[in-house]
């Protein structure tokens, strides 16, 4: 069931049409952690993400990940960070785009091929060839993957 998300650049429904998952895409490069969650705090506390399992940040540099649906502050770190130049690297090839270079309309259409691919394969570039070594990290991006199976994404709901 499609409901409003006034400043959210994607949102994943499950199959029962909850909302799964809300997503940024940032073409801004040399974030941090502390910059994600601080970006993650005031979206909060504008009310500008309503329930979900999941929520991302992404940047061409850096993927922010969190699970919602546990009790975290406003001012948690991000649960999982992951190198996104290596899981972007074949929708950069695509587009014929540099990771330092990218505008943020185009790195917006990046990011929902890749979380189409997701949905449609359930891996998108989150297997383990490109992924951090960090064992923990892996296993919370798959899981993460396997949530998104089937889902339907929207990009810019209004």
């Amino acid at each position: 069931m499609p409901v409003r998300h006034s400043g959210i650049d994607f949102v994943a429904y499950d199959r029962d049409g909850r909302v799964l998952l809300l997503a940024e895409a940032k073409s801004r490069r040399g974030t941090s952690a502390l910059w994600a969650a601080g970006l993650r705090r005031n979206m909060l506390s504008h009310g500008l993400l309503p329930s979900s399992k999941y929520f991302l940040i992404a940047t061409p540099e850096r993927l922010y990940l969190w699970r919602q649906e546990q009790p975290n502050g406003a001012e948690a770190p991000p649960e999982v960070t992951a190198d996104a130049e290596q899981i972007f690297q074949p929708y950069f090839e695509r587009l014929e785009q540099q990771p330092s270079k990218i505008g943020p309309e185009a790195f917006e259409y990046l990011v929902l091929a890749w979380l189409t691919d997701i949905a449609r394969s359930g891996d998108g570039g989150t297997s383990d060839r490109n992924l951090m070594r960090d064992d923990s990290s892996s296993q919370w991006l798959t899981e993460f993957s396997r949530s998104l199976q089937e889902a339907d994404i929207e990009m810019n709901p209004h």
